[in-house]
């Protein structure tokens, strides 16, 4: 049986993450699968979705902005790790998503009792 590992370069290991929550479908052997970037680096991305491809397949990551081909490099039951084929630019991308940097809901508590808030 052969063996196939793959790594990220120690380069690209180090890049920052910036979060995201971006609609985007994944492409791989026929098949496409709505997904959800999570988060999105220089050379990798999170992806969040029902079904995804096994460890080594080749994909194909389409986003508003983004088309970049990619290959699996761990799985977990509704995520995955993508090692993407070249250098992406996470900022524009989160910004052709129309999702700001700080975008996140305001969340007001008042207290309704002793260290109890609602």
């Amino acid at each position: 049986m052969d063996y196939v590992s793959y790594q990220a370069r120690a380069r690209q290991q180090r890049e920052t993450r910036y979060g995201a929550d971006i609609d985007a479908s994944l492409l791989w052997e026929g098949v496409s699968q709505p997904v959800t970037i999570r988060n999105i680096s220089v050379y990798g991305a999170l992806i969040i979705g029902a079904w995804l491809p096994a460890v080594g397949q080749r994909v194909t990551l389409i986003a508003q902005g983004l088309e970049v081909c990619g290959t699996v490099i761990w799985e977990a039951p509704d995520r995955c790790g993508l090692l993407l084929s070249h250098a992406v630019d996470p900022m524009a991308i989160i910004a052709e998503s129309g999702m700001a940097k700080d975008e996140r809901p305001t969340i007001t508590l008042q207290r309704v009792g002793a260290d109890r808030y609602a």
